[in-house]
């Protein structure tokens, strides 16, 4: 059974496929014209999820309330491969490659706002193995 994208990165997703990587070999030869390639297999495709952690509670209590969150997030990078959905669409066998915060245009990853949030918006690099 998969598991929902939402249980495990919030409610605020974009979730998209990326493209089919196909990993190749390229040599060429010296006299020779040209280039050839070797095709050795496929890399899958990446799943890439963006979300938004957010907290509140004051600065310092929600600040680290969403820095615990995304740790728990990063932690994914350790695990095998599993099957997940998002809304109503099921991507077998993903492994998380990469879990990154996204800095605002000041360079902030933790943003304090006049409603009283933390917030750090975050992006995740899944492989589908198949």
């Amino acid at each position: 059974m998969a598991t929902d994208l939402t249980s495990i990165f919030g409610s605020e997703l974009i979730v998209s496929i990326g493209a089919y990587q196909v990993d190749r070999q390229y040599s060429g030869f010296a006299g020779a014209d040209g280039l050839t390639s070797m095709h050795l297999g496929g890399r899958g495709s990446m799943l890439v999820v963006r979300g938004r952690l957010r907290s509140t509670n004051g600065y310092d209590t929600a600040r680290a309330a969403v820095a615990a969150a995304f740790a728990a997030l990063k932690a994914l990078t350790y695990s095998e491969a599993a099957d997940y959905s998002f809304k109503g669409e099921t991507f077998l066998s993903i492994v998380w490659e990469k879990i990154e915060p996204i800095p605002n245009n000041r360079g902030q990853i933790y943003l304090w706002t006049s409603a009283g949030q933390v917030i750090l918006d975050f992006i995740a690099y899944g492989r589908a193995l198949i």
